[in-house]
């Protein structure tokens, strides 16, 4: 758990006690002999989940994006890094490298954004914007960036590329070199401009990057020539102009900086769909009519007409109404959901059908929609322990390469003279490439944070890709997870008092309530014209039930073991059917006396069942662990062919579940509703929640699913293999390219086959290498899950 927090506490870790009854599990999972689990890290006493949220509720503590101009490979991102951490006001940085933004959390008490954006353009980087995580604006920032540096090097690139065919007729037609000089000088200061800027900026700041040497190998190869031309040095056998290599090699560079860009716009674009999604009026309803309004101006509470076929501008309550209207987007599925008086609709879903009025109950960073946006981009902040350690060694990279190009030189210089002491300095200079490593990781894991996006599922943390294809064993919640998300009662047992009466009590207690069970109680009454009463002094025993005041009566709520901990006594009778049954059930006492109980149906997901044998076809062990009783979960399990279960178990023990599967080396991933089962999502290797409505961003969930589908977990751990077996095929491709082509552009062949690298094919190589590792990222988008 290293990689999760950022202090460790280790504590000896006590089985978790469980009868036979409740546990079922082989024999040979008894870990009674395992000394020391490690427990997860805290820091105070709180998980990092824990501290992230109460961080990011701080009144204090701002969260912004700043889209930034000039960033061209892992060496910028370090080095922007390193300023922002420098800055003791910043709680968190990262800059992410394909879209060219930067993540900042800040205390605006101490230091203000602009006073940010002048340390990041004082490094030679330009700010382009300032925004929130959730944006409402239309237009993506860095998406127009990206666009217009494409344009800018396609344009450069066709310039040098035209300029690069004249003077190859050289060859044939023989101009004078001066001609050659100025025309070339055309190519090496406006085509490569943008180089030698960004060498410039670098040597302003003390660092060095891709530009550093594009612009130090152009710039002496067209120094020899200019000299040879004017005839300052001694020429020799060796000794030619190097007009249309400079003029190539530049072409080449910016060629494979466009191709670059070009995949890039197409990459990234989840974030731009998904504010595209949400219209930017709405009819709001006032006294003389209805009007129609930009959303920025609609507030919590105002009416809002919605006409048949018009997108959902906000999210919203129904008051009138009834229509079908297609989620999609949200939840992946194709059907229309049928939507009435009280249902809750979400900005940027479609009305299918009928007219509606809604008030809205959540505008701008609180719509859903935005809650995804921000999500998305906080994946993308995010950065696995592989793209840290390789950003280090980007970092030392070309200054590497530059002592290799300079040692090289000197001992060619020795044997051959000036002319290949120049070319071999400036051809391992264009033929390294920083750029492919530094893209390796976070472009396919955008690309594939992106594909799951579109999916429904929200990768929230980047490790996650490193941890997806050692998972080794899968635990599932019973209830609103493998179990439908609205069950339903299918009796009421009332003992010694009326059933309407029984009914009315039931609901008062569950009115308030989140719980799978209490939304069943509420559909129950409400079919029944009962409506609960005002209910005090709640509550809640997480996990077996319920305690409130009603009425004046102490009224009790929940499964057997809370009733037996509280010492109500439950008939012989009513035990004995209670134990026959395989159903959910739900007790209840007044003033501390049994007064029946209700029959909820335990509905299994129709998707359940394909999933739990795709699982076990990837040899991944399935458990269900629920604070239900043992008979229900048992039926759950036996249908779903799952052999391992617990039941009648608290929350806070599926943590300890986990702890004691990790005694046995297993990965693990829990999948719950985020709530109840907050401790273990985070405990686990890898946390997935299902979430819906408001719920949409739960924080100590590795991964959220916003599609109410249980397949959508395959789908997850599937996406998060193949974008780790990308990231891997990358970095094994960025790795052998540099290790080969470097000492190729040495002269490492010269002395034996006679072999040595043009400076052109150079340039063309690294060129290469860049826009190979965007192709293979972008194969994510599809490849078939």
């Amino acid at each position: 758990m290293a990689d999760k927090h950022k202090k460790i506490k280790e504590t000896t870790a006590i089985a978790l006690p469980m009868s036979p009854a409740r546990e079922v599990m082989p024999n040979d999972n008894d870990i009674s002999e395992k000394p020391v689990i490690k427990q997860a890290e805290k820091i105070n006493g709180k998980t990092k989940h824990a501290l992230k949220a109460e961080i990011a509720k701080k009144p204090n503590i701002k969260q912004v994006v700043m889209p930034l101009e000039g960033i061209h490979g892992a060496e910028c991102v370090s080095k922007i890094e390193s300023i922002l951490f420098g800055m003791n006001e910043i709680d968190k940085a990262s800059v992410h490298l394909p879209t060219k933004m930067a993540f900042i959390n800040y205390d605006e008490e101490l230091i203000s954004s602009s006073e940010i954006s002048d340390k990041i353009e004082k490094a030679g980087y330009k700010v382009l914007t300032v925004s929130s995580l959730a944006q409402t604006k239309e237009e993506d920032i860095e998406l127009i960036s990206i666009e217009k540096e494409k344009r800018m090097f396609f344009i450069k690139f066709a310039v040098s590329a035209l300029i690069s065919i004249f003077l190859l007729s050289d060859f044939f037609i023989g101009y004078s070199p001066y001609t050659l000089l100025m025309i070339t000088a055309v190519v090496w200061l406006w085509c490569g401009s943008h180089f030698h800027i960004g060498f410039f900026k670098s040597l302003k700041a003390k660092s060095a990057d891709m530009n550093t040497l594009v612009s130090l190998s152009s710039s002496v190869a067209y120094a020899h020539s200019a000299a040879l031309a004017f005839s300052l040095l001694p020429g020799n056998i060796n000794s030619h102009y190097q007009w249309h290599e400079i003029a190539m090699l530049i072409t080449f560079i910016n060629l494979g900086r466009w191709l670059e860009y070009r995949s890039k716009s197409k990459a990234g674009r989840a974030v731009s769909r998904l504010l595209k999604l949400a219209p930017r009026f709405a009819r709001k309803i006032n006294s003389d009519g209805e009007e129609l309004h930009p959303v920025e101006e609609i507030k919590r509470g105002d009416r809002i007409n919605l006409r048949p076929g018009e997108q959902v501008p906000l999210d919203g309550k129904i008051i009138k109404g009834y229509s079908a209207v297609d989620e999609s987007f949200l939840t992946g599925e194709s059907e229309p959901k049928d939507k009435g008086p009280s249902s809750r609709i979400y900005a940027g879903t479609i009305n299918t059908s009928g007219g509606l009025e809604f008030k809205v109950t959540a505008v701008g960073a609180e719509m859903v929609l935005m809650k995804i946006v921000k999500s998305v981009r906080e994946s993308h902040a995010s950065k696995s322990s592989v793209q840290i350690a390789v950003n280090k060694i980007s970092a030392y990279f070309v200054p590497v390469v530059f002592f290799i190009a300079l040692t090289a030189s000197v001992l060619w210089f020795r044997d051959l003279g000036l002319f290949m002491a120049v070319n071999i300095f400036a051809a391992v200079l264009a033929s390294a490439c920083p750029c492919a490593m530094g893209l390796a990781v976070p472009m396919a894991a955008s690309v594939g944070f992106d594909r799951a996006a579109e999916n429904g599922i929200l990768i929230n943390n980047a490790d996650v890709l490193e941890r997806a294809h050692k998972i080794n064993v899968v635990i599932f919640d019973k209830t609103g997870t493998i179990t439908e998300e609205k069950n339903k009662i299918v009796k009421i047992i009332p003992y010694e008092m009326n059933e309407k009466e029984f009914i009315k009590y039931l609901v008062s207690i569950q009115n308030k309530s989140e719980h799978p069970f209490a939304e069943a109680v509420r559909v129950f009454a409400a079919k029944r014209k009962i409506k609960p009463e005002a209910s005090f002094s709640v509550e809640v025993f997480p996990g077996r039930g319920i305690r409130a005041s009603v009425n004046g009566y102490k009224i009790l709520c929940g499964n057997v073991e809370l009733f037996e901990s509280k010492k109500i006594i439950i008939p012989q009778k009513i035990r004995h059917d209670i134990n026959e049954l395989k159903d959910s059930i739900m007790l209840m006492a007044v003033k501390d006396v049994f007064k029946g109980y209700a029959v909820l149906s335990d509905n299994i997901r129709k998707e359940a069942f394909s999933l739990i044998k795709e699982l076990k076809k990837m040899g991944i062990t399935p458990i269900i662990a629920s604070g239900d009783r043992l008979e229900a979960v048992k039926a759950v399990a036996d249908k779903l062919n799952i052999e391992h279960y617990y039941s009648e178990i608290l929350p806070e023990d599926k943590k300890q579940i986990i702890l004691k599967n990790k005694a046995f080396s297993k990965k693990v991933i829990m999948v719950g509703d985020g709530f109840n089962d907050a401790a273990a999502l985070a405990e686990a290797d890898i946390g997935i929640s299902l979430a819906s409505g408001s719920d949409i961003a739960i924080a100590s969930s590795d991964i959220t699913l916003t599609r109410n589908n249980l397949s959508a977990v395959v789908d997850a751990i599937k996406i998060s293999l193949m974008t780790h077996k990308i990231i891997k095929q990358n970095l094994i491709w960025a790795f052998v390219y540099n290790i080969t082509l470097i000492p190729l552009a040495a002269g490492i062949l010269y002395k034996p086959f006679g072999i040595i690298m043009p400076i052109y094919l150079a340039g063309a190589a690294m060129a290469l290498s860049s826009f190979s590792v965007v192709m293979n990222s972008l194969r994510l988008r599809k490849i078939k899950i």
